[in-house]
């Protein structure tokens, strides 16, 4: 085939998970058709149509010709730019380019677009290859037409230069009349064979269209409704356990309110905050969902009424770090910590070669051991967060730099309780000698890392410039959802978002704080943490709390389960910010699950790898199945395996899980924190071992950070849930011994479950 064409009405149903594209990225070849698409060739041109086809639906059309966006890549490069070439295409027609996630390097020139078709080319060896641009090219001849003919290599942002083989693009849509007159039945069950459909799990899960109105009316719980008719008088906070509707409430009093005033006639301006580039996604991908029409408006207008973004992507729009040649280091939260870490590791690497030398003698044993810690060990790992928290929230945020009278004083001055734990006042200057080579190395880069964007952006909300435009530029209310993942730095942000300096602040959030994977939220359990007033920080004033128990996404027993893990966390009394799990399932009764001990990680990797691949052949496209690692430094020894690597497909970044085309013949890897916001049907965590938690003044740290996976991990389950340990790391981690004993887990051996 010379090209493929898909109507607007199959990419929606691809990016829901109906249909399945799998075959265009293993071989470049069309799929079955099913009863929800015919897919026929003419000519040398290949189509995927929707049974429901209109004259009026746009068209994207792919050049399958050597220079075009797939036919070099290999499959998962071309998983990768299918999902990111229909996503594009989408948001064209639909007026909403501005939604690319930043991270994709969008350039506009008139009625073309380009972007990263990947990351990166993953190789076999384990290197990485930058891949490509896509280019794409709208036209409306006889309506919307989506033509992606390129794929550049050379990365120029003049469009212009590149010439569309529009005879390619003619040629297939002639043939659009003749592919819509043929009759293909729907594929019968034996013509289908082992082809499956995509799985509505990724990037969310549909909802069978309900409206806001009608989520309002039927599915939302009387704690959900309140939450939603609360006036805009003050803040309030949502919280409570996985699965508790806490994002859904959020969108549907959003989109409640804005339909509320546009009905009056009332401007009103809304900023929906995010941590993840994903979450952002999803966000407007259910925006949309519930309020196609209306939705739309909000986010695409000239001015939009609906501004969903990361906190980093906002503040890159309002200090236009462009203009001065300096890159952000990602505007997505995680990534952006993943990549400082990085530099830091390097940093220290560094120091310990020079200067450390005259200060090791004056710092703790514990401190000198972490520094002494191999840099891929999960000793450094804890380490670097911790270390990156001071930087953040009390280095950035203090304004120390080098030579001032604040640097004297924060070597001599009390530590509050959330700090970061530093023992002597060598320590200290050991810190922040990090601190300056870390921004020393940034700016050779020229770039900027998140923490010093958030603290620039603070300084702006604080200047008199802001003052100036904030009745134009600000907004009305703040939402903000994972409010767990936003550190103390970032959450005094939310004030000065808003239009009124003087009017109570209108800002609603969304939180799980045992679902953090790190201590940005609260610190260590301390005399001084219980009496800290969290809020105060915020500038918010009283806010007021709402709570959520009942669980629609898992079974009861899997609640049960996440009760005992719960009861696991390090400082469980701290205060209301860590309330008792109070989740109690709506759902009906499913499998007890198991906990497996394992000899080695290669036995791990062979027992549950080739499981995963049988239980997702079994499920097919009623359900997904992830093998979801709990370990940070294991997780990057499995994706070195090559051995069942085409039978699963690697989630490495939270960007990823929204961006890549997945078939359910392949089950995920990833990791808990990758994959918050998704479900499963089933979940196969892996390394919950014992030996996770190194020990040292950071134990407790490091023990709520990896129940705080465990607990994510968990959560994604909704039918089947089990747990795997390895006993060269420990054996089973402590935190599934109390839910052993009570039965709400239970022991099996290897042999059981590799019979299925």
């Amino acid at each position: 085939m010379k090209s493929i064409t898909i109507d607007q009405k199959s990419m929606s149903a691809a990016a829901a998970g109906q249909i399945d594209l799998d075959s265009v990225c293993d071989a470049l070849k069309l799929p079955v058709s099913d009863d929800q698409m015919k897919c026929v060739e003419v000519g040398e041109h290949g189509f995927i149509l929707s049974r429901s086809f209109q004259p009026t639906d746009a068209l994207l059309t792919i050049s399958l010709a050597a220079e075009g966006p797939l036919t070099c890549l290999s499959t998962q490069g071309r998983q990768e730019a299918l999902g990111r070439v229909m996503r594009c295409a989408t948001m064209l027609v639909n007026g909403r380019t501005r939604s690319i996630p930043v991270t994709w390097r969008a350039y506009h020139s008139k009625n073309r677009l380009s972007f990263q078709a990947d990351r990166y080319l993953r190789t076999s060896n384990g290197g990485r290859t930058e891949v490509g641009r896509v280019i794409l090219e709208l036209t409306h001849g006889g309506g919307q037409r989506v033509f992606a003919f390129h794929l550049d290599r050379t990365g120029t942002r003049d469009l212009s230069a590149f010439q569309p083989p529009l005879e390619l693009q003619n040629a297939a849509l002639e043939n659009l009349g003749t592919a819509l007159s043929v009759v293909v039945p729907p594929a019968t069950p034996d013509s289908i064979g082992r082809a499956v459909a995509l799985d509505a799990s990724l990037p969310m899960k549909a909802k069978g269209q309900l409206t806001v109105d009608d989520w309002y009316r039927t599915r939302l719980t009387a704690p959900q409704r309140r939450f939603v008719e609360h006036p805009h008088d003050g803040s309030i906070r949502l919280i409570g356990p996985a699965g508790t509707g806490k994002t859904v409430a959020l969108v549907v009093k959003c989109l409640r309110d804005l339909k509320r005033a546009a009905a009056k006639n009332e401007i009103k301006r809304f900023l929906f905050l995010t941590h993840a580039s994903a979450t952002a996604e999803a966000i407007e991908n259910l925006v949309i969902e519930m309020e196609p029409e209306a939705g739309l408006e909000f986010l695409s207008s000239e001015r939009p009424s609906l501004v969903v973004s990361t906190l980093y992507s906002l503040a890159n729009r309002q200090m236009r770090y462009d203009l001065d040649e300096l890159t952000p280091v990602s505007l997505d939260g995680h990534e952006g910590r993943l990549f400082q870490a990085d530099v830091l590791n390097d940093v220290i690497e560094e120091y310990k070669r020079g200067d450390w030398v005259a200060y090791k003698s004056g710092c703790s044993q514990p401190f000198v051991a972490y520094m002494a810690a191999e840099r891929d060990s999960m000793e450094r790992r804890f380490f670097l967060w911790e270390m990156l928290n001071e930087f953040a929230c009390v280095l950035d945020a203090e304004g120390i730099r080098g030579g001032n009278a604040r640097r004297e004083q924060y070597l001599s001055e009390r530590r509050k309780g959330w700090m970061m734990f530093l023992q002597t006042k060598e320590e200290r200057e050991v810190t922040l000698a990090l601190y300056d080579r870390f921004r020393l190395m940034l700016r050779e880069m020229k770039a900027i890392g998140g923490d010093q964007m958030v603290t620039d952006f603070l300084n702006h909300l604080d200047s008199f410039r802001w003052e100036a435009t904030r009745e134009t530029e600000g907004f009305d209310a703040v939402f903000v959802d994972e409010l767990h993942l936003f550190n103390r730095q970032e959450r005094m942000i939310f004030r000065h978002l808003l239009r009124s300096p003087t009017q109570n602040p209108a800002v609603f959030m969304a939180y799980d704080a045992k679902q953090s994977p790190r201590d940005t939220f609260l610190k260590l359990p301390s005399a001084e943490t219980k009496q800290l007033d969290f809020w105060r920080d915020a500038k918010l004033g009283k806010v007021e709390k709402i709570e959520l128990v009942e669980v629609f996404r898992y079974t009861p027993q899997i609640a049960q389960t996440l009760a005992r893990i719960d009861e696991s966390f390090p400082g469980q009394d701290l205060d209301e910010e860590w309330p008792k799990y109070s989740g109690v399932s709506k759902i009906e009764d499913g499998q007890i699950p198991t906990v497996c001990t394992t000899r080695s990680t290669v036995a791990t990797y062979t027992l549950v790898f080739q499981r995963a691949r049988l239980l997702q052949r079994e499920l097919g496209k009623d359900g997904r199945v992830a093998v979801l690692c709990a370990s940070n430094e294991l997780f990057k020894r499995y994706l070195d395996f090559s051995e069942l690597r085409d039978s699963f497909v690697a989630i490495t970044s939270r960007d990823e899980a929204s961006s890549i085309s997945h078939s359910t013949r392949k089950f995920l890897f990833s990791m808990p924190e990758f994959v918050a916001g998704l479900q499963f049907d089933t979940v196969l965590l892996i390394d919950v071992n014992q030996g996770e938690v190194p020990d040292g003044p950071y134990s407790a740290a490091a023990l709520r950070k990896f129940v705080s996976q465990v607990y994510l991990g968990a959560s994604r389950a909704e039918r089947r849930l089990e747990f795997y340990a390895a006993t060269e790391h420990g054996g089973i981690a402590a935190l599934l011994s109390r839910a052993v004993h009570e039965k709400a887990v239970e022991v099996v051996g290897e042999a059981s479950l590799s019979k299925g």
